[in-house]
Parts: C-alpha cells; structure tokens; sequence
C-alpha cells in the first residue's frame, strides 16, 4: 500500500521498578521531573520560534530515544519518550482513510463540498464527513456544507493507542500532535504555521513595466443541448447557437506571504483598495470585492469579482487602475491590516473557446474535438481503451482553446483535470451520448459508464447501461465504440460556452501509435566496494528466479508471454557490451557506458531463462564512487511493432555499496621522526618540537664537501625512510608497504611566505612549478621573469644559486637577505628562507590518499654572517694621513668563527666558502655635523674636502693573508680637510661576494678628533 505519512511515531520501553523509597530519593524524584519538564519546555520554545521565524517541518522521524523533528534550516529537535508500550503510527493510507499500525480505521482524512446550487435553487448535501485528530488525544469528526463550511463535533474515540508515544503531523490543520511525551503531560501540541507579516503580490505579467493581474472577459456564444443518456439513439445531436454572451468572472490574484509558513487560515477578511493613477477623463474608479481565497506553499491565491466603475487603460485612457490587497489578520496578540503593494489591474477579451483534444500534441489549431456527434460517430475513434481498464480520466485528454487578446489561437489549459478554467467560474462536464450502429438494438455508449469525468468499459445488462458500481467488465466489449459528450460551462452565467465529442474504441489491447515504455524493473545491490587500484572485476548479477519474478511475470499481466519477450524482445546493442540510457522514456538517448552489460542464458534444468550481468573493473568503479553514494545502468530491451514503432523494456541496475570504501588515508606519526632533527616552528632549539626541519650547506672538512646546499629530507626519519600508519586494515592496496611517498612544496600564496625580501631590499613572489618540485621566484609586479629558488629532487632540497649570478641571482639575493637564526623578520623585514613542504603517499595516482600530519616548514639557512667588530677607527690629522685595515668578523651556519682555530681546525674557512671580494659601495653615511649615532647624512653632502679611499683586497689576500695579517680585508684611507675637527663617526657599506652571493655589510668608523686639540 502506497501511503502518505502524516505523522512518524516511535515507542520505546520504559522499565517501572518497585520497592522502598527514602525522602531523599523522593527529591531526587521530584528534580529529576522538574529538569524533564524543563527540557522539554525548552525544546518545545525553540522549535517554536524557528517556526515562527518563517522555518518549515520537513519531517517527523522515530528514533532511539523518541521522536526527531526536523526543519526547513536542517535543525532538529528530539522529544523523548516516555511511554512503555510498543511502538504505533498514524498516517494517512493510500485510500484516503487514516490507518493505526497499518489497520483502516475507516475514517477519512478530508472531505469535500458539496456543489453548489444554481441561482435560485440550494447546493447539494454534503459528500460526507472526515476526521482530524484532536488534542486532547480524540478524533474530531467534521461535516462539510454544500457551501463548504465545516461542523466539528468531538468524539470518544481516541487516536492514541495505550501507552504508546504517537506523533501526528497533521500539515491540513497546521498542528504537530505529540503524546506521552517524557516531561510532559496530555497531548503536546506545537503549530506547524507562523503569523503573516506581509503580502507582497506575484504578477502575472508587466503592463507597461508594471507589475499586473489580468481581468478577462471572455466572449462566446452561448450553446444550447439537449438531454441525452447512453442507451437511446443521438446520432444527430449537436449544440444550437443563441446569443452572444461577454462574461467577466473576475480577478483571480496572487500573493507570497511572508513568511511562507504563515497561517492563511487566520485572515478574517480580505479586500482591496482601488485607484486610478493620473487619469484626466471622468468615470468612476473600479471596484473589487473579495468572495474568496486559498493558500498553498506559501502562496495566497485571492479571487474577487469586479462592479462599479470601469477598468481604465493606458493606452486609451492615459490612466491605469491599480489595487492593494489589504487582510484583517488575526494574529496571537491582536488582530492586525496588512497591506500588499499595489499592482496594476489590464482587462483582456478572449473569444471562439473551442474544445480541443489534448493527447495528440499537435499544434493547437489542428486537435479540436467534433463539434457534432454526427462527424465523431462517422470518423475514427479519437482513443482506445481497453476492456477491463478500471477508469479513465477523460479530463487529461480534453483542454480548450481560445483566441487570447492579441488574437493568436492558444491553448488556455493543459488539460481539463488541471482545473485552471475553473479559476475563471468555468467548469467541465462529461456525459456519454447513445447511438446506435447497424442493426445493433444495444447503444454503443451503453458498453461504458461515467463517473464524473471516469470512463469504464462495461457489459451491458439487458441491452442497457448499467451503473457504475454494478458494472462488469469481459472482453466481449471489444470493438464497441461509446461516445463522449464534453461541455464547458460558464458557472458565473449558467451558460454553455462550448461542446464537444469525443469517440472511444474499446480494445483487447492498446495498439501503440508511437513508441511506448511498457515495463520499467529495477534491481538494485548492496555489495561492499573498496577501491583497490587494479583492473579486479566486480560482477553484478540479476538472479534467474529475480528475471522471472520481475520482468517475465511482470509482462505476463499485460498479456506478453514469456516466448514472446524471449522470440521479439531484443537487448540493444547486443548480448555482449549492451547500450546504456540516460532514462526510461520513449525517447531516452544513449549515453557513455559504465562498466559493461551482458546478456547469458541459464539453464535451471526445466527452462533457460536470460541472465544480466553488469560488470566493473575497480578502477573505473572507483571514478564513479567517489562522489557518488550509488551508481545506476540503464539497459533496454526492444520488441518493434510496426516501422520505427517500438516496445521498450528498460532495465535499471542500482549499485549502492555497503561499505563504500573509497577514502584511503593514514597518518604520520610524530614518533617517526629522530626528534633531535626537528624544531618547533621558528624555534633553534633541537628537539623542542617537530614542525621545522634546518637545511645547510655541506660542512667543513667532510669528505669531498664543496659547500654545496642539498640536504636530505629522509635524513630526518627514523630509518632514514618515512613510514605511514593508521590506516584502515580494509584497505589493503594503501598498507604502508604498497604506498609510494613523495614530497612537495605547499603552494605559499596566501601565506606570510610570499612575498620575501632579498639582501638587495628587493622584493620577490614565491611560487610553485614542477608537480610541486620547484619554488620559483619572480620580483613582485613582474611575473614573466621568475627563476628557480629551491627544487626537491626525490627526497633531497637542493637550494639554487652556487657559484652562478645570473641564472639565480634571485635565489641568492634571498638566500642572503638575513642571518641564518633570523627566523622572524628582522626591522627590515628580512628574515631566514622557509617553504612548507608536503609529504605524499599513493599507490595509484588516479585515488588521493588522505595524510594526517604531513606537513612541515623548512628553513634555508644563509652558509655566512658578516659582521662589524667595531675596530676600524681613525685619528684626525694623523701624519701622513690616518689608516686603518678593515676589521669584519666571518662565521658560518654553525656560528663558527672563521679566525677561531679551536673550531676550524685547520681548515680555511674564506676558501671552503670561497670568500672572493670585498668591496665598498654606496653612500657612505655620517652623524658630522648631527646627532651622535644617526647616520641620516651623506658624508658628500655635509663636506666635499673629507675623503675616505678603499683600497681592495686581492681574493688571494682575503683567503691566505698578505704575510701581515693571515686574512686581509682591505684597507680604508682618511685625509682631513685642512681644519681640526672633533669626534665623529662614518658608516660604510661594504659588498662581500662568496659562492653563494653577496651579503652587504655597514662598517661604522670612528674618526676622533684632531690630535692634541
């Protein structure tokens, strides 16, 4: 049974247990209960005001512990149970009627007006009554009027069954019922609506830029008939023209309320305020009175009729009516107006309404029904039916045509059941119209009845028709052909606008015109999937007795045999590799293939019936799991009719796996790394953490060291290999053995990585290249030149730049803009090269394995520090002029001291490093004539007659001394101006090129004052 569930229900068990209580645990009792009653309150408020504030129920699911309400915003509430029965549901069968634990209770869900009467005369009893569940745990039984108004009368029937927790989600009366709820006591009841804010108006079009609704007038001439019934003779019946008739029914409106769960139900009244915008003729202003109005997911659709007044018109009149629509709102606190916009109000004429038939989808000007019985009796049946069909709804076949305001002959409706007309006080009737064929004394109209717009194929009894319930069906009615009679009314008249037949032929079996869809199985698998990077099939196979049961038994019922599907029906594109569809329509398309579809025959011993199999290799099952919870093939099986009029059998394959393992992932241990390697992040303490790995040139005195800067990446490892761990046992494919592991540099951009500034004040954008492998380097705002900073080749970092100044002079200008322990930017912003770097695992490249803790920072440590010892002084006036040998200090990397021969034993520091030149260049600087220590002039623009010469260094004399000193920088020269001066101090640059770049250093001189003055 097909349900509609308006409510979910879940029950758990309460265990009650007995015995002697202290006063103590009665207060515990009574907290207990305070606190569940406060829970539940709490919940209750908050899934209000969500409600309130414009949020929908989308569900009411049973759980565990109770009942889970779910909203349009995905929040959920759970309310707990409290009752110890065994679970129970109410909801909503499939014919109408509620049903309690899947029992009919017999009472319907709604009920329906009854018609309402014509002028003068009273409206038909009320078709019956229905049910609603009540809150205080009993059905409310509620009649419904002719004139649609509803009586409710409660009853002693309880929609609760005995100690059961039951939720009842009735969206018609806007109330979530929920009782035994723990914590509460009675039926909990929380209102599924919110109160209306506002209207805002949803037109139907734009007339002149102005939101507009339509007020049409239909003009038609009226039609007059003639009472027929299915047994007597009426082959000469047709309509009779009288007089022409205008009809304007009204405005049939829209509004979007906000918020789109308001309660619609709470407007007392409706109406609309009306006016006439810069309008210089006289005439009164149009007036709308409201006489009815509905809602719907958020819509309210209003429907009032026009009087007084004419509806003026841009075009002629110069003016345009507009209307606001304006509700009496009772709202929780007081009732309140809510006024929409304005909208602007266009009359339209429409004429020559004609019937039309709407299942040949052909242009609209070509499909109108026979306007007489007489052409319809003489040409072919429109449609089939078969014999034992139980109802068919005429109404889907029939739709109506008109001439619309700018005379193009369209389409008014889809199709009658649709009901749109009836917006516009027009509705449809139906009735079947006797005739007689040849010497037949039995109607041909009387081997069917009609209920409403339902039409049945029928024996007659006793050569008459008989009623719908008593009717019986064989297949001796085949070939008879009954006729329709379609009226169209307009109900605000009583008029007839239009009339038109429709001829049936009752069939043993519906002869297709066009290609048409006859079974659709499906079957579905659960196996598991885990993605294993090979070529491994994975076979899907529909069982022999699942073909039979699901598809062969199937088309039995439509009186297909089994040796028929085997003999006409054929698989498309072969038994071997079959085609693949992107649906299950007549027209569905083939599309790319998903593994392959095969057909076999088995043999069960008795038979061979046909056997699918579908099957995908893991790879390619990988590419379509990853992102899919469940894949599905469409095959088709083909039996042609007649040319290019075909039979379709689509069979669908559903694999949804359960386990879907399609997300390998791993970690990296902390504990698999030599501890004392690693730092914290810009920490120079060993051991203090593992975020930062140290990368330096080769060391002094090593064998066949070069200075040259690669440092291995796997020499930080335990082992000096780097193992992955953690990962699930199911994934065998992705064990750490099987994983291949690579490293890569982490893209900078968007970091404080990038940008960096060199030893030049130059500043440069890191990127990556390579797969990853490469950091280049391109000065900011100049993105065409880049050049190589660092590449990783396999697990080695190999820093660029060595004894090259062109190819990389940016690697070394960055190399050497700050000192090797300067891991936070200095005043200058310069501080030691870092780049992150990622480790990778994967076993094959096409499934991303998931790393935990792969990432880590290291930093390029500049191989040389040039400072100034401060001993480079002068004496004013010194005899001969005043000389002093440049004094630096050099250390490397490790702060070894490059004159310190307790740590160079015996090695040549300047020549391992290749300590090259030195030479002076720039301004130099000086505090004469200013503050002590600010070097914030050029010495040049204080005084032109003070000199400072430098005589350089040979790269012989910096590496193995000149026989005075065993390292020899230079020498500054100072020539006083001819005048005695007091202390003051120079700072100059110096430029020291080594293999690895140039490093500027500042050398600040004291100048005393002249001597002995």
């Amino acid at each position: 049974m097909k349900k509609k569930f308006y409510g979910a229900l879940l029950l758990g068990s309460v265990l009650l247990t007995g015995g002697m209580v202290s006063c103590s645990d009665y207060d515990d009792d009574i907290n207990s209960l305070n606190d569940r009653v406060a829970a539940v309150e709490e919940t209750v408020k908050g899934l209000q005001e969500k409600i309130n504030a414009g949020c929908v129920i989308t569900s009411v699911d049973p759980t565990e512990n109770g009942v889970k309400v779910t909203l349009s915003n995905g929040e959920s509430f759970e309310l707990l149970n409290g009752a110890p029965g065994a679970a129970a549901t109410v909801e909503i069968g499939e014919n109408g009627n509620w049903f309690i634990n899947g029992e009919d209770t017999g009472k319907p869900s709604r009920g329906e007006k009854g018609e309402q009467g014509e002028p003068g005369e009273s409206g038909t009893a009320a078709t019956g009554k229905y049910y609603k569940p009540g809150e205080d745990g009993y059905w409310i039984e509620v009649t419904v009027g002719a004139d649609g108004k509803e009586t409710e009368t409660e009853t002693t029937i309880s929609w609760t069954p005995e100690g059961t927790m039951t939720a009842v989600w009735d969206s018609e009366n806007g109330k979530l019922l929920v009782s035994n709820v723990k914590g509460y006591n009675g039926i909990l009841s929380i209102s599924l609506t919110s109160e209306l804010k506002s209207l805002v108006f949803q037109p139907e079009f734009y007339y002149q830029g102005i939101e507009a609704m339509e007020a049409k007038t239909f003009n038609y001439t009226e039609k007059g008939v003639k009472e027929v019934n299915a047994d007597d003779d009426f082959t000469t019946d047709a309509p009779t023209e009288l007089d022409g008739v205008a009809m304007t029914p009204g405005l049939v409106a829209k509004y979007h309320m906000n918020p789109s769960s308001a309660n619609w139900k709470d407007i007392k009244s409706l109406s609309y305020i009306s006016d006439d915008k810069n309008y210089t003729r006289a005439g009164g202003v149009v007036k709308a009175n409201v006489f009815d109005w509905e809602g719907e997911e958020g819509i309210l659709t209003v429907h009032s009729q026009l009087t007084d007044g004419t509806i003026k018109d841009i075009q002629n009149d110069g003016k345009v009516t507009v209307l606001a629509l304006q509700a009496n709102y009772s709202g929780s606190e007081k009732d309140t107006i809510i006024t929409s916009d304005y909208a602007a109000v266009k009359a339209t004429n429409y004429k020559d309404m004609v019937l039309a038939n709407a299942a040949l989808g052909q242009p609209v000007h070509t499909v109108h029904l026979y306007t007489n019985a007489q052409d319809a009796i003489n040409n072919a049946a429109s449609h089939e039916i078969v014999w034992n069909h139980e109802g068919l709804d005429v109404a889907t076949l029939v739709q109506t045509h008109y001439d619309d305001s700018q005379n193009s002959h369209v389409a008014w409706d889809v199709t009658a059941a649709d009901k749109t007309v009836e917006d516009y006080g027009f509705k449809y009737s139906f009735e079947l119209v006797g005739y007689h064929k040849g010497n037949n004394r039995t109607s041909e109209s009387a081997h069917a009845v009609m209920k409403g717009s339902l039409l049945k194929p029928c024996m007659p009894v006793d050569g008459k028709q008989p009623t719908w319930d008593a009717a019986e069906q064989n297949k001796a009615e085949k070939d008879r052909e009954p006729l329709v009679r379609v009226i169209l009314t307009d109900t605000v008249s009583n008029k007839i606008a239009a009339v038109g037949y429709v001829k049936f032929k009752i069939v043993e079996k519906a002869t297709p015109t066009e290609s048409e869809v006859i079974l659709t199985p499906e079957f579905g698998f659960n196996y598991e999937y885990t993605v294993n990077c090979t070529e491994t099939e994975k076979p899907l196979q529909i069982e022999w007795h699942d073909f039979e049961e699901d598809i062969l038994a199937q088309l039995e019922k439509q009186g297909i045999s089994k040796e028929d599907f085997h003999t006409n029906f054929e698989l498309d594109g072969g038994n071997d590799d079959a085609t693949q569809y992107d649906g299950k329509l007549a027209t569905s398309m083939s599309t790319s293939k998903k593994g392959i579809v095969k057909q076999t025959i088995t043999d069960t011993g008795a038979e061979e019936t046909q056997i699918i199999t579908w099957t995908l290799k893991n790879n390619e099952a990988y590419q379509l799991f990853k992102n899919n919870k469940s894949i599905s093939v469409i095959v088709r099986y083909s039996k042609e009719i007649e040319p290019n009029v075909y039979q379709f059998v689509y069979v669908t394959l559903t694999w949804t796996p359960n386990p879907r393992n399609v997300q390998p992932a791993g970690t990296l241990e902390n504990s698999d790394k030599i501890k004392n390697y690693w730092y914290a992040y810009n920490s120079a303490t060993p051991g203090s953490g593992y975020s930062d790995i140290h990368a330096n040139v080769e060391t002094v005195g090593e064998t066949n060291a070069d200075d040259e800067f690669k440092s291995d990446i796997l020499n930080t490892f335990d082992g000096n290999n780097v193992t992955v761990s953690g990962v699930n046992a199911v994934y065998t494919a992705f064990q750490d053995a099987n994983l291949t592991k690579t490293f890569t540099f982490v893209d900078p951009q968007s970091t404080d990585m990038t940008p960096v500034k060199g030893n030049s004040g130059t500043m440069y954008d890191i990127t990556v290249g390579d797969n990853g492998t490469t950091l280049y380097a391109n000065v900011v705002n100049n993105p065409l030149v880049k050049q190589a900073v660092v590449k990783i080749n396999g697990s080695i970092l190999e820093y660029q730049g060595k004894d090259n100044e062109t190819q990389y002079s940016f690697a070394r200008d960055i190399l050497n803009a700050a000192d090797h322990a300067q891991f936070v930017a200095n005043n200058e912003g310069k501080k030691t090269f870092t780049a992150q770097i990622q480790i990778n695992a994967e076993n094959c490249s096409y499934v991303p394995f998931e790393l935990e803790n792969n990432e880590f920072f290291a930093k390029f440590l500049r191989p040389i520090t040039i400072s100034d010892p401060h001993e480079t002084n002068f004496v004013d006036a010194t005899t001969g002029g005043a000389k002093a040998d440049l004094k630096l200090t050099f250390v490397d990397w490790r702060d070894h001291n490059f004159d310190n021969a307790s740590v160079t034993k015996g090695q040549n520091y300047y020549k391992y490093y290749d300590v090259e030149s030195i030479a002076q260049n720039g301004d130099i600087m000086t505090d004469l004539n200013g503050t002590t220590g600010v070097f914030d002039r050029k010495l040049s623009d204080v005084t032109g007659n003070v000199k400072f010469t430098f005589t350089a260094p040979t790269i012989s004399e910096i590496q193995n001394g000149n026989g005075i000193v065993n390292h020899y920088f230079g020498t500054l020269n100072y020539e006083n101006n001819g005048t005695t001066v007091g202390d003051f101090q120079i700072k100059v640059p110096f430029d020291v090129t080594y293999d690895w770049g140039t490093i500027q250093v500042y050398v600040i001189c004291k100048i005393s004052q002249t001597e002995a003055n």
